[in-house]
């Protein structure tokens, strides 16, 4: 990323933990611009149990990178982070984060008449001052938006229309349809998306293989590289747009993925391919974070699509998959649910619906 530095007669300093940024904070920061040319931006904070964003997963570093998203394409504010690390608490650190924050506007304000901190706290109008003496100091309502970030880390799908895009990224709930082929997840995703009115990722190797006209058997390596990494590029990508409201469906990850190449490729390709395959699966599932995993089982009749291997539908093949999928699966046990167990299978595709909204209810606390 391009360096750049701060030049104008008046410039606003904002800063904050911003765990997470919300348009309230949005507003402030467009508040602040308004009245001066340019603004700095600080997200303040440590990594350690005293950082409330970082008791809720959101780093440091990760804040400031979302929230220098928030602004990427605005040139009159720039963004820094302040690590906060090794400071005692407020307010008995606020000397050395008061240097610090010298040290960051040195570094980011080439030139300036006037500084302007915009700032929530009373105490911090005299503190301010004390440092620099010569900085005008802004006290400023709270946004007329009624929302703090303490409220959306305790309950963000209800206050989702706050969050920033960036930050809605960590909030999202993911939810996982896998199961071995002719199962019934594509339906199964399909209808839950519909029903929660959230987006779908489909299965990818679908799509690949309708358009290389390319059967299950006849993927090679270069095929599985594909694989691997589109799925996920394709889940992220939508996630990653925040165009929803803090629900997802995914239809096959690269677990799945995994199990089809341990059954075609394990034997019929190099030890080194082989290798490089797994570490690139290792690599993707390390990235991938669910908070419900759906395993179907295979009880609904096996289907020839065309691009099928039907040497994969005996029930011995296909319960071999199960359990490899459940196998490799075993890191997130603790998020899975297998559907299907105890129905009969005239009632298996509604038994598996009914039961997959219950367990969103009890596990995600989402209802509709």
């Amino acid at each position: 990323m391009k360096r750049r530095q701060l030049n104008g007669k008046k410039i606003g300093i904002v800063f904050g933990t911003f765990a997470p940024m919300h348009i309230g904070h949005v507003d402030l920061i467009t508040k602040a611009k308004r009245q001066t040319d340019q603004v700095l931006v600080v997200v303040s904070g440590s990594n350690d149990d005293r950082d409330r964003g970082a008791r809720a997963g959101l780093s440091l570093n990760r804040r400031f990178r979302y929230v220098r998203e928030v602004f990427y394409d605005d040139d009159l504010v720039l963004v820094d982070k302040l690590d906060e690390e090794g400071m005692p608490s407020y307010p008995d650190g606020w000397q050395p984060w008061m240097e610090a924050l010298q040290n960051l506007i040195a570094k980011n304000i080439e030139e300036y008449d006037q500084l302007t901190f915009f700032v929530g706290e009373k105490e911090y109008v005299s503190r301010i001052k004390d440092f620099l003496p010569h900085a005008q100091v802004e006290l400023v309502q709270r946004s007329t938006i009624n929302i703090s970030a303490t409220e959306i880390r305790e309950n963000p799908l209800y206050n989702w229309r706050f969050i920033t895009k960036p930050f809605r990224r960590h909030f999202t709930r993911k939810v996982l349809v896998v199961g071995s082929a002719s199962g019934g997840k594509t339906t199964m995703v399909k209808d839950l998306a519909r029903t929660y009115n959230a987006p779908s990722s489909l299965e990818y190797a679908r799509e690949y293989q309708e358009k290389y006209n390319v059967r299950d058997d006849e993927l090679d390596t270069n095929d599985y590289i594909h694989l691997l990494t589109d799925q996920y590029a394709q889940t992220a990508e939508m996630i990653d747009k925040g165009q929803h409201q803090g629900l997802v469906f995914a239809d096959t990850n690269s677990t799945v993925t995994k199990v089809y190449i341990d059954y075609y490729l394990k034997e019929s390709i190099s030890q080194e391919e082989f290798d490089m395959l797994d570490r690139l699966y290792q690599v993707t599932q390390a990235r991938e974070k669910w908070d419900l995993i759906f395993v179907i089982l295979p009880k609904s009749d096996y289907v020839d699509d065309g691009f099928r291997d039907m040497t994969m539908a005996d029930a011995q093949t296909r319960d071999w998959f199960t359990q490899h999928l459940l196998k490799l699966l075993e890191p997130f046990k603790d998020k899975i649910v297998i559907l299907g167990e105890n129905s009969s299978p005239e009632n298996f595709f509604s038994d598996n619906y009914h039961q997959a909204k219950k367990e969103i209810k009890n596990r995600l606390h989402i209802d509709i």
